[in-house]
């Protein structure tokens, strides 16, 4: 029912889906997130709407949907249209972009970021070279810390490739 509701042709409305379902996962992280496919197809189809604010919201709405269990695979279908977004013609929307971008990488599980990861990092590379300053240093040092958070994570796994090459080397 949010899936079609997020189809409304009023702004207003397309913002409260967006802020409901971004809320109800926010709330429900473990149960939600597979009920949320229509939703996600819904709040995608919106990253195009006219008004800026309907495309922040929705960005911000997507944010929690998004790192529900069992919603990240949703996020696949999503890239075409995020591809565009973080290089919005508003610069607010492209700044919200790039937090709820973060927020993912920070908060999705490790299995479901390592099967996302390539085209988020290539997302994250794309803000490097954006026209705003705060984006550009707030993505360098988010790829940063990102690769030394997953290093940490695939040590605790046993899956630090770099680590068994260097003994292999030496």
């Amino acid at each position: 029912m949010l899936g079609r509701l997020a189809e409304d042709s009023n702004p207003e409305m397309k913002q409260k889906v967006a802020t409901f379902a971004g809320t109800l996962c926010h709330e429900l992280p473990t149960t939600a997130g597979p009920h949320m496919k229509n939703v996600v197809v819904g709040l995608t189809a919106n990253l195009t709407h006219q008004h800026s604010k309907v495309r922040k919201v929705t960005l911000l709405g997507l944010k929690d949907v998004i790192v529900a269990r069992g919603a990240e695979g949703f996020l696949a279908d999503s890239v075409p249209q995020l591809k565009f977004s973080m290089n919005d013609r508003s610069q607010d929307v492209r700044v919200k972009f790039y937090e709820v971008l973060r927020h993912w990488m920070k908060n999705m599980e490790l299995s479901a970021l390592r099967e996302q990861e390539s085209f988020l990092i290539q997302f994250l590379l794309n803000g490097i070279s954006d026209e705003n300053q705060t984006v550009r240093n707030d993505s360098l040092s988010f790829l940063e810390e990102h690769g030394a958070r997953m290093r940490a994570a695939l040590r605790a796994l046993g899956e630090d490739e770099d680590d068994e090459e260097c003994k292999m080397s030496q």
